[in-house]
């Protein structure tokens, strides 16, 4: 959230101060504590099976307490006359003004679209043991490239992140126009998680590997060829284990 202050003119400076600031904390934290810094990124986790609902639950308030801590912090770093012209205008990165050209189905999509992306990229990098080491890079450059498209193509609408939406407007809720921080709010929530749910569904059935793949179809001679790490056992079935002891 206190990426949020930092507003400059370019939109692509935007981007890379956003994806580079969550590479190098996903890389700082990420052994400790996961990184999880992202609700719709612990949400993937918990529908892919590797977060139980409890852990999920604990990390979203924890989210929201450290959401609204930090933008709390840059309110009160700040000086008020820094937010009035770009308060609900162009250059204000968590803050978007809804044009009359503009519908809320553009901003729900503007939302979910690179949700999606970065989900899917966050599940396929950090559960795969082959791919996690790249895993800060990618998640990095998703980031950048997701949130460059949005400043251009959605005028800066997209955050990934329905907490870079709520914790700002709860902190800045006692200014005279802060009723405007809510309206339509709804929306940042509704298009994150729909990317969110959609991505994972489509990790479980294509990218998952061992227990955490839904398989439709399960020919009759396998049973469970991978591990819980995802690798290929190569052991005889149980079933088939004891062919031939019997035999004259």
């Amino acid at each position: 959230v206190c990426v949020g202050a930092v507003n400059t003119e370019s939109t692509t400076m935007n981007a890379v101060i956003y994806g580079f600031t969550m590479m190098f904390l996903i890389i700082t934290f990420g052994e400790m504590s996961g990184g999880y810094f992202n609700p719709v990124i612990t949400l993937g986790y918990t529908l892919a099976r590797v977060l139980s609902i409890p852990q999920a639950v604990c990390y979203f308030f924890a989210q929201i307490i450290g959401g609204i801590v930090g933008a709390a912090l840059v309110r009160a770093s700040s000086p008020d006359r820094k937010y009035i012209p770009e308060f609900n205008g162009y250059h204000s990165l968590w803050f978007y003004r809804m044009d009359e050209m503009e519908t809320q189905m553009t901003i729900m999509l503007s939302e979910a679209i690179p949700t999606f992306i970065l989900v899917l990229t966050v599940l396929i990098t950090t559960l795969d043991r082959k791919k996690r080491w790249l895993s800060p890079l990618a998640i990095g450059f998703s980031i950048i490239v997701c949130s460059y498209t949005s400043f251009t193509k959605w005028r800066g609408s997209t955050s990934m992140n329905p907490l870079l939406r709520f914790c700002p407007a709860v902190a800045f809720s006692g200014r005279d126009d802060g009723e405007t921080l809510w309206k339509i709010h709804y929306v940042y929530w509704i298009g994150p998680i729909v990317g969110t749910l959609v991505a994972s569904l489509l990790y479980r059935f294509v990218f998952a590997l061992g227990s955490k793949r839904i398989r439709i179809h399960r020919p009759c001679c396998q049973n469970q060829p991978y591990n819980s790490e995802g690798n290929y056992t190569n052991k005889i079935p149980d079933e088939f284990g004891n062919i031939g002891k019997n035999l004259p």
